[in-house]
């Protein structure tokens, strides 16, 4: 989700135009909402498909005027823009995410939509099904899984290096931007989620959740969330935006090994040749040398970028598609309404 302000729509013209990508006559996007993280996509896209492919709309003048002096070859819209497009990037509050897919999608569109994919799991179930039946991508940015040391962990997972995953624990934490509109659940956890999803290859067969409310009435600043797989695989997620450290850390406990993702580290994965091994029929720690994983420099953002152009050339479902927003979402709403219980555990399908 992305501070900007909501965006109207206009009228839809006409199916797009540019449905040959080639170098003669590329794809065109319109990005919506140029806030916090827009002005990223509007960035990476610029870069990839060049300035005069690319429509910014915002209903914020500033917000325009700022990503016209940068991308001088950019177009510029104070209204959702879908006439003329073949895809459409969707920056702007998670409240309106639904919609705006929606109507994209409804008007033949490729859709990029930010996490969450919307507020409720029956309207992404509503978006997934748009999409089938238009035969359109429907993409969201579950930034993580493109991320080259994440990318990376699940290599070593599939590879059996770590063997069979026994807990993973993400701490996402700092003492950042404090948001308004909604809690530090829905701001920070999906990307922890869709990574821990990502890894197990499965959804929990049961989420709990906490949080605590210290600075406005009815919004969590901190939530500690535990998701339980069929697998006997534990998850475990720590976010806040009120803590005085910045982390950004997936510890992963297997098996055979121990890996740690460090987002802020010099060395961003290590892999440790640490576990817990019978012997005489107790466990004892098995402490071997730990050795740092090489991890080929990428932006992330750029890679999911690359990943949506692909698919929407290709026709083929990307790694963040739909039905993968909607299993990180049906997670957040157990999540949050555990927390409301007081922690209450709450059931979930479990599939893989």
């Amino acid at each position: 989700m992305n501070p900007t302000n909501s965006m109207n729509s206009c009228p839809v013209q006409s199916q797009p135009t540019h449905l040959f990508h080639g170098a003669m006559n590329p794809m065109k996007i319109a990005i919506l909402g140029a806030g916090n993280w827009g002005k990223n996509h509007v960035r990476v896209f610029c870069k990839l498909l060049g300035e005069k492919n690319i429509i910014v709309c915002d209903p914020d003048s500033s917000r325009r005027e700022t990503m016209k002096a940068a991308y001088p070859g950019v177009s510029l819209s104070s209204e959702q823009a879908l006439s003329n497009v073949d895809a459409v990037v969707i920056a702007t509050p998670a409240v309106t995410h639904y919609a705006l897919a929606r109507e994209a999608l409804l008007a033949g569109r490729h859709v990029l939509v930010e996490k969450p994919i919307a507020l409720h799991p029956r309207e992404a179930e509503e978006l997934v099904a748009i999409a089938k039946r238009k035969e359109r991508i429907l993409m969201v940015d579950h930034l993580l899984e493109y991320h080259p040391a994440v990318k990376r962990l699940k290599d070593l997972v599939e590879e059996g290096k770590l063997g069979r995953l026994l807990h993973l624990s993400s701490q996402r934490l700092n003492l950042g931007v404090i948001r308004s509109e909604e809690n530090a659940l829905w701001s920070l956890a999906p990307h922890d989620i869709s990574v821990i999803l990502y890894l197990l290859g499965e959804e929990p067969i049961e989420v709990a959740a906490h949080g605590g409310t210290y600075l406005q009435p009815g919004i969590e600043d901190v939530c500690y969330l535990t998701l339980r797989f069929a697998s006997g695989a534990l998850g475990h997620v720590h976010v806040s935006w009120l803590d005085p450290v910045k982390t950004r850390r997936l510890t992963v406990v297997s098996e055979r090994a121990m890996a740690v993702y460090d987002d802020l580290a010099g060395d961003q994965l290590m892999f440790h040749h640490k576990r817990a091994a019978e012997r005489n029929g107790k466990y004892v720690p098995q402490k071997g040398k730990s050795e740092a994983i090489p991890v080929v420099e990428v932006e992330p953002l750029r890679a999911m970028a690359e990943s949506f152009l692909e698919a929407v050339k290709t026709g083929e479902n990307p790694l963040s598609d739909g039905k993968d927003g909607l299993r990180v979402l049906r997670v957040l709403e157990a999540a949050q309404e555990s927390m409301e219980s007081g922690g209450k555990p709450v059931p979930l399908g479990g599939t893989t």
